[in-house]
């Protein structure tokens, strides 16, 4: 597994869902760097009058080190990078409880272990 930090973060305005993909060991500067890039696709999608849903590849990340996970915590209370239905994947069991551990206080995500399930989660009527 390739430990070197990258993300990529890829915006679809005709469904209002932005996808992100992680991967590697992350630092604080590639926490920051990627709130700024969640912040801009949030922002292009709200300016269309929709509230975003994410989809999220986490099968490339590592397990995060507490400062990084401390700092991914205090981001996500920030309405400025929210969407209004998260669904994240991974096939490695660390990196999933890690993740669900970080998100336990937002209703909003739920994990899968393909991206095709997640898919079908994040586009299906609401409350199901």
């Amino acid at each position: 597994m390739d430990t070197h930090p990258t993300f990529r973060v890829t915006v679809d305005m005709d469904r209002g869902c932005f996808e992100t993909a992680m991967q590697g060991f992350w630092t604080l500067e590639t926490l920051a760097d990627f709130r700024r890039a969640l912040e801009d696709a949030v922002a292009r999608i709200r300016a269309t009058g929709r509230e975003p849903v994410s989809l999220c590849d986490y099968s490339g990340a590592m397990v995060q080190s507490q400062e990084v996970v401390a700092g991914f915590i205090a981001m996500m209370a920030d309405p400025a990078v929210r969407s209004r239905r998260v669904a994240v994947y991974t096939g490695a069991a660390l990196t999933r409880l890690q993740a669900e551990r970080a998100n336990r206080d937002h209703a909003e995500f739920r994990y899968f272990e393909d991206r095709d399930a997640a898919l079908a989660w994040l586009f299906s009527p609401e409350g199901a």
